[in-house]
């Protein structure tokens, strides 16, 4: 019926919780499969899917490839289903335990030609809270966003799979939801199907430059993205329109003002400085992602 597809790079631990909250899932095993894309990972992902694929009661499936980035991975892991849906989650979001049967319930409701897309409830510990509260880290308005979202696999396959030139960071579920509303699909949001998200409440301001590095990635990607569509909802979406207002922050100083602030303060460790350093590195990583695009 339905192949929850993971994939991952490098998050072994992490993915073990993920791989055994699946196996609490109030829906019958025999409906689902979670297939686990290994994209070249050098930490023990291997090991720990191997040793969970005889403990958990559903049908786990590893595939291995070398490192080629995620849209290779997706790609891999949608060619190697037979099941009608591909529910898409991360490595690193947990499933409530009513995750799939109420993605399947959608479809029952609504019929076949949407899209649907789950709450991704953030949390800062690596477990399933006794009751989501809702975040402003959780509001979206992406039509296709792979943290929970849902299809069927026929619509992936029309829509071309996923781009493999976004094998940087970023991108490639924005390009498949824009994909897939072409084809006619409509979005259905059920906050029942709840997936929630590890993000530590933690900045680990030392390893700064390989969070800009990142954003870096993301430009490049949005880049190519508007590059290939040119559209006034693909501008909107990358930003174009706001790249003006970044770039005069940029000339005025702000983003050497802001890294050597975070640079600063990287050993201090109270609420107030965290605080300051969470709004600090949010601009500044705007600044890096406008200064890229």
């Amino acid at each position: 019926m339905i192949s929850v597809q993971i994939s991952t790079y490098n998050r072994a631990n992490t993915l073990k919780e993920v791989l055994i909250s699946l196996n609490n899932q109030t829906i019958d095993k025999n409906l689902y499969e979670v297939v686990v894309i290994n994209d070249g990972s050098t930490d023990d992902t291997q090991k720990v899917v191997n040793e969970l694929i005889n403990k958990v009661s559903y049908n786990l499936i590893l595939i291995n490839q070398e490192h080629k980035g995620l849209p290779f991975a997706r790609n891999n892991g949608i060619l190697n289903t037979k099941r009608k849906y591909v529910l898409f989650i991360d490595d690193d979001v947990l499933a409530d335990k009513d995750l799939i049967i109420n993605h399947l319930k959608t479809y029952q409701k609504y019929g076949e030609n949407i899209v649907v897309r789950g709450w991704v409830n953030h949390i800062k510990e690596l477990k399933i809270p006794e009751k989501p509260r809702f975040n402003i880290a959780d509001f979206s308005t992406s039509f296709f966003w792979t943290s929970n979202v849902s299809v069927k696999r026929e619509y992936i396959i029309k829509a071309g799979l996923f781009c493999e030139k976004f094998y940087k960071y970023g991108w490639e579920d924005i390009e498949m939801g824009y994909k897939l509303r072409k084809l006619g699909l409509k979005l259905i949001i059920n906050n029942q199907a709840i997936g929630y998200h590890y993000k530590p409440n933690t900045i680990n301001i030392s390893n700064i430059d390989n969070i800009l590095k990142i954003e870096e990635y993301k430009a490049l990607s949005a880049k190519i993205y508007y590059s290939m569509y040119k559209s006034l909802r693909v501008k909107l979406a990358v930003g174009l329109h706001a790249k003006k207002f970044y770039k005069l922050l940029y000339d005025l100083g702000l983003y050497n003002y802001l890294y050597n602030f975070l640079a600063k303060n990287n050993n201090k460790n109270n609420n107030f400085t965290n605080l300051l350093n969470r709004i600090s590195l949010s601009l500044l990583k705007k600044l890096h992602y406008y200064k890229i695009l």
